[in-house]
């Protein structure tokens, strides 16, 4: 018996593929004046990271230790080390045909079940003859981003429908745009859109959208470096009493106390 798969093949190609690991004091800085040259993975090992982009329509992003983020090539942007001795490991690449999905366009964390053992697989092979081979950091790449694309593939069929309304407010969370738009955005009425949300996320879109705002928040106030007025204007809210009274709702305690 004879079995033929006839095997898809992927949007692109990769290639340039090299790996970094870097320790730097508190305060150091590295500016990317004229963008990165490759796309990269960057994990942080330890401590604590803060990227300050050029684009008005991507906010600031903290990382902290265990975290991953993306960022294209070509972004300009300035990546601020916030703790002594932060270590991060970058694996970075460039595309040889094809174009990366669109979840990759734009700066994004990237949030993965033991995504630091993925990451440690670049640097740390567990047989010594791949070493520098090729095939093997073809592999490593492929395979997380293999996993990237599960992450993003697992919403169920019936909600497919949601994923532009879902990017939309994903990326850009501090925005106030009406819910209409949302629907518009996937061909929905607005009635069916909120029913079909709340039935895949248990929220509404203002709910959610709120939510993703309140984590920024409490990111941007461990951070240090602004006050609640400014954190609560930052994140999309014109009223400080609601952002309060959402923030205790959410945490168990005010802002105030970050």
């Amino acid at each position: 018996m004879k079995f033929q798969y006839n095997l898809q093949e992927p949007n692109f190609r990769i290639g340039n593929i090299d790996i970094q690991n870097i320790s730097r004091p508190k305060d150091y800085k590295h500016t990317f004046r004229c963008g990165r040259d490759k796309h990269g993975f960057i994990y942080v090992v330890s401590g604590k990271m803060k990227d300050v982009f050029q684009s008005v329509d991507i906010e600031d992003m903290y990382i902290h230790a265990g975290e991953m983020l993306f960022i294209p090539k070509s972004t300009v942007y300035t990546g601020i080390y916030l703790e002594e001795n932060t270590e991060i490991k970058i694996v970075q690449f460039d595309l040889v045909g094809g174009e990366l999905p669109t979840y990759l366009s734009t700066p994004a964390k990237i949030e993965l079940p033991k995504v630091g053992e993925l990451i440690e697989a670049f640097f740390k092979p567990e047989e010594k003859r791949a070493l520098g081979h090729p095939f093997y950091y073809l592999s490593c790449l492929y395979g997380l981003l293999w996993q990237i694309d599960e992450s993003y593939a697992r919403i169920p069929a019936k909600y497919k429908k949601l994923q532009a309304a879902l990017s939309e407010i994903t990326e850009h969370w501090n925005k106030n745009k009406p819910v209409a738009r949302y629907a518009e955005l996937c061909d929905m009425s607005e009635v069916n859109f909120r029913r079909l949300f709340k039935e895949y996320t248990g929220l509404s879109p203002v709910d959610y959208r709120n939510d993703l705002r309140l984590s920024n928040a409490k990111n941007k106030l461990q951070s240090g470096e602004y006050n609640v007025s400014e954190v609560a204007g930052l994140c999309g809210f014109s009223n400080l009493s609601f952002f309060i009274r959402l923030y205790k709702k959410k945490y168990g305690y005010t802002p105030k106390k970050e």
